[in-house]
């Protein structure tokens, strides 16, 4: 059954939309933006995706001020904004404690979250993703940018296909429509100009939660070393590099980051071998290595 769609407001008065699946332990999700779209669920990868993580606990999921359901009409898209949006659906929720899940560029927004609100997350999970979102703006992604102005149809195709692999046919298309329905082009240049400028590199020591990154060895938009810095400044973090090139976790091997995710938040004793095989390779000097 598709979740019902509920609303929250911001401090500022902005209405966040969001919904829940599944019963148990809270996991709130951050899948970033300015392309987060609750309405994803009819995408059948990212439909299984959100059916096996809320298959334990429930899962809170909701857009971004600016996108999808949420208000359209906002000019703050400042970290401390996107922060506003998360508090907003956790009072809504009278969530105490609960995980969290930080991907791609909602990685800096959960970093910030939790060093706020230590009492309040229990768990902290960052997935293909980075503290200063500078440091990724490549020459590619720079030109990838460049065509909001120039061509908006081009730009979300090749943001679907980039995330989802050239070959995804009908459902990168499909995500492409998605895109262009989940927010204006003008929204979209606001939205990515502001986290352009988003620097967590100072809060990352603050964090004193169990924190799990996970990143893919070939992801071509976010490199793996920006995840290899992130967990080797937060005090304890667990690095788990896994294969593969695809950017969404839902695409390619996805059974394999449900099974670290899975095993991370029941807080399983259980030796890992090929875990601790990854890590043995990765923290071998990661103390030395820059994004």
């Amino acid at each position: 059954m598709q979740p019902r769609i509920r609303y929250a407001i911001t401090v500022d008065g902005v209405s966040i939309a969001f919904w829940t699946l599944g019963k148990g332990e809270p996991l709130v999700y951050m899948a970033g933006g300015p392309w987060g779209h609750v309405e994803l669920w009819d995408i059948p990868e990212c439909r299984r995706w959100y059916e096996r993580l809320a298959q334990e606990r429930m899962l809170v999921r909701y857009d971004i001020r600016g996108t999808g359901y949420s208000e359209r009409d906002v000019s703050d898209h400042s970290l401390d904004a996107l922060v506003a949006d998360v508090e907003a659906v956790v009072d809504r929720l009278k969530l105490d404690r609960f995980d969290m899940f930080g991907a791609f560029d909602a990685g800096p927004v959960a970093i910030a979250y939790a060093a706020r609100h230590p009492e309040q997350v229990s768990q902290l999970i960052l997935w293909c993703s980075w503290a200063r979102s500078s440091d990724i703006r490549s020459p590619r992604i720079r030109a990838w940018l460049g065509l909001i102005d120039q061509d908006w149809e081009l730009m979300t195709d090749t943001c679907a296909h980039l995330a989802l692999g050239w070959p995804a046919g009908e459902v990168g298309r499909h995500a492409a429509q998605r895109l262009r329905e989940s927010v204006s082009p003008e929204a979209a240049r606001a939205a990515l100009e502001a986290m352009g400028t988003f620097d967590v590199t100072e809060l990352l020591p603050r964090l004193e939660m169990p924190t799990l990154v996970l990143h893919r060895r070939g992801d071509g938009l976010a490199p793996v070393s920006h995840g290899r810095h992130v967990a080797s400044q937060i005090p304890d973090a667990r690095f788990v590099e896994l294969e593969g090139v695809d950017h969404l976790p839902f695409v390619g091997d996805a059974e394999a980051v449900l099974a670290e995710v899975q095993d991370f938040l029941v807080g399983s004793r259980t030796p890992n071998p090929r875990r601790r095989r990854l890590l043995t390779r990765v923290f071998t000097g990661i103390a030395d290595s820059t994004p």
